[in-house]
């Protein structure tokens, strides 16, 4: 009977394997729980239940869920004393070699037990041949089954060897063409299932693939970099360490192991620093991210720590990144020293020309002042030719001294443009006027045409754009020696509130050869050697008007051919007022209508006397000051004074503080401000604010003209 049992369960078996491993497969637990339950109502089934391949119980029919499965029977003996005899059974669940599950269930064989029972009471003959029936009624069931389920047997087992879509089996509507039916869609769910399994398999493994490729170039990348990288794990241990981390720390390659802990190595790095200590207490143990680390032999390397951080954040590690800095920090130094050195150069490069300009400016003007008022006296033709001469030889050597000082202002950068309504066209006219004498002494003419094309007022400096046409009108007449010179507007472009202004300044002098035209607005460059011989001048003129004219967003460029003249070119870039010109201030005399006592805060003796001189010829009274202690004691106790003029630079009490002090006594006390007069050799346009800043109401730098002196006395009488 044993065998018979074990039979059955064979045949068993392979059905129920096939009806659960597509299911099975696929986490569909429900599924599963169904061909249980239609199993165990099949009769002499006393349970069924399937776990899966860790051993957790996913369907049960006939079994408690909270009861351990029973172990399946090795033997099987129909002696005994139990009133259910049961058939235990254990059999894995696989598709195509890999273990999906186990298959439990126990025959329920009651049955015979019922029947041998029978054959103790009614004799051996009775009961053997109730045996026999049971038992061939038994086999007969099975055989019965076996027939009916032949078919799903053999597809079973091509499934059960590998092939994962065999030939559908035939369907019904009893309960075995209704398990066919099953068996059918699992077989196509199986098929399928495993297909997409084996696309998956093959994607992870072209992906690993290209992630070995990866990891492959990251390696060859990190072994050829210049910065030294280490990678340390969460449990501070060695993952890789570059050649260059190596090299930098003097290590040797069994110094560092992958899956070695950290600490020995970071230990022996921090003994290669100046300061170990340091670098235990804030970036071995601490929180530091970014360092400079200085090396006991001088070398300075930069170390960034950052966290190696997962796709869900988790902190993988960290990564250690070295870079030697040496060559930069060296090169930085030595370029901060070289940019110190510039700055401390041009610095003094500036206090020189300042100081220079001061002191030459101030005889300068004892020398041109002195002039002036020896031509005004009594004097024959000889001593007037003689002072005549001195003073063009002070002319020249001051507009020397004017260029230099403007094209050291431009090349540092310090020269401040204003921005002022002027009449363009009267700025022309005078500019030209100042220039008539020198070219009709040569017998050429001076021209100034199309000026009515301008605009009655443009905004912008005034004084560089006169600055500009008197050095190219200066240059054309220096080099023409018959003919004319003229001043031309040429061109107007209007742009919103902007207009760009095209002048040309033409000559008809001796020319410049093609080959020189773009060297001639370089500094201390002239088309000819022999040009300084016979003209003179410091070759900046040009220079300088090429570096004005781009301060002023405009261009400039110079036409010519030998022995026909030049002609140059220049545009400027100008404001138009917002408000209508106002009418020009009807022309006053220069000279004051009234005598007036005026303060002199001078402490040079040549100018004392200049001024005094000067003054003395308009009819005022004038008091001296060495400095501006002795301004202020004189305009405490002797004033009052209708005007002083003061020197910026003097011993004791500068002209500024002293202006500072007395506009302050004025407010304090409640008095009307005397009007201040800067009277100074420092010409520069910092000079010029600080005077206003100062509290002074006009300013005349040395050396001056008559002219000019008068003109500034007129403002303030």
């Amino acid at each position: 009977m044993g065998e018979q049992a074990r039979s059955h369960a064979r045949q068993i078996i392979p059905i129920l394997n096939a009806a659960l491993v597509a299911p099975l497969a696929q986490r569909d637990y429900a599924t599963v729980q169904a061909v249980l339950d239609e199993t165990k109502a099949t009769e002499g089934m006393d349970y069924v239940a399937v776990e899966d391949a860790q051993g957790h119980l996913v369907g049960a029919a006939g079994w408690p869920a909270e009861q351990t499965l029973p172990p399946p029977d090795a033997e099987f003996a129909i002696d005994g004393d139990e009133t259910r005899p049961r058939y235990d059974v254990a059999e894995p669940i696989v598709l195509a070699g890999q273990k999906l599950g186990t298959l439990h269930f126990g025959l329920d064989l009651g049955v015979i037990a019922e029947a041998r029972r029978n054959l103790r009471g009614q004799g051996m003959v009775i009961a053997g041949g109730e045996l026999l029936l049971s038992a061939a009624a038994l086999t007969l069931l099975g055989m019965m089954i076996t027939r009916q389920l032949s078919v799903l047997t053999r597809a079973s087992g091509r499934v059960a060897a590998g092939t994962l879509a065999p030939e559908p089996v035939p369907e019904g509507e009893d309960d075995v063409g209704q398990l066919g039916a099953a068996f059918n869609a699992m077989s196509r769910a199986v098929a399928e299932r495993f297909a997409q399994l084996t696309a998956a398999r093959d994607r992870l493994e072209s992906l690993a693939q290209d992630m070995e490729q990866e990891h492959a170039r990251m390696m060859a990348l990190l072994s050829a970099m210049e910065f030294a990288v280490l990678f340390t794990d969460r449990q501070n241990r060695i993952v890789y360490a570059n050649p260059a981390f190596l090299h930098a720390w003097d290590l040797d390659a069994e110094c560092v192991v992958t899956g070695m802990p950290a600490e020995h190595v970071l230990e022996v790095v921090g003994e290669r620093l100046r300061d170990p200590e340091a670098w235990r207490r804030d970036v071995e143990w601490g929180d530091a991210t970014a360092v400079e680390l200085i090396l006991g032999d001088g070398r300075v390397l930069t170390l960034e720590r950052q966290p190696v951080l997962a796709g869900d954040a988790d902190i993988l590690g960290q990564l250690w990144l070295f870079a030697d800095v040496t060559a930069s920090r060296r090169d930085a130094s030595q370029l901060k020293a070289a940019k110190e050195a510039a700055e401390a150069a041009s610095q003094a490069k500036a206090a020189f020309l300042a100081t220079m300009s001061h002191e030459i400016r101030t005889p300068m003007n004892g020398i041109i002042g002195m002039t002036e008022l020896a031509l005004d006296t009594p004097l024959d033709g000889q001593q007037r030719e003689y002072l005549g001469l001195i003073r063009s030889s002070a002319d020249a050597l001051l507009a020397i001294i004017n260029d230099i000082l403007d094209f050291s202002k431009i090349e540092a950068g310090r020269m401040d443009l204003e921005s002022i309504a002027f009449s363009p066209a009267r700025l022309l006219a005078d500019t030209l006027g100042v220039f008539r004498p020198a070219a009709a002494a040569k017998g050429i003419g001076l021209t100034l045409r199309n000026a009515e094309a301008l605009p009655a007022q443009l905004v912008g400096d005034p004084t560089r754009l006169r600055q500009i046409v008197s050095n190219l009108v200066s240059n054309a007449i220096k080099f023409t020696d018959a003919g004319e010179v003229a001043v031309e507007v040429a061109g107007l472009m209007r742009e919103a509130d902007r207009i760009e202004v095209h002048f040309v300044v033409a000559d008809t002098g001796a020319g410049i050869p093609e080959d020189k035209l773009a060297l001639i607005f370089s500094p201390f460059t002239q088309a000819d050697s022999s040009t300084t011989r016979k003209h003179g001048g410091t070759g900046l003129g040009l220079a300088i008007v090429a570096k004005l004219v781009e301060i002023m967003q405009g261009r400039v460029w110079a036409e010519s051919e030998p022995d026909r003249g030049a002609r140059f070119h220049f545009t400027l870039r100008l404001g138009l007022p917002t408000m209508p010109a106002a009418p020009a201030p009807p022309v006053q005399d220069a000279a004051p209508t009234r005598s007036a006592r005026i303060l002199v805060a001078e402490d040079n003796r040549i100018n004392q006397a200049l001024v005094r001189a000067l003054l003395g010829k308009l009819g005022h009274a004038s008091v001296v000051a060495e400095n501006g202690e002795e301004a202020l004691r004189i305009l405490r106790d002797e004033g009052p004074f209708d005007l002083v003029l003061m020197d910026m630079q003097m011993p004791k009490m500068d002209g500024l503080e002293a202006t500072r002090r007395l506009r302050a006594s004025e407010q304090a006390l409640g008095l009307s401000p005397v009007p201040v007069i800067a009277l100074t050799a420092n010409a520069s346009d910092a000079d010029r604010q600080a005077c206003r800043g100062a509290g002074m109401d006009d300013f005349l730098s040395k050396p001056f003209r008559a002219e000019d002196f008068k003109a500034a006395l007129a403002r303030h009488l």
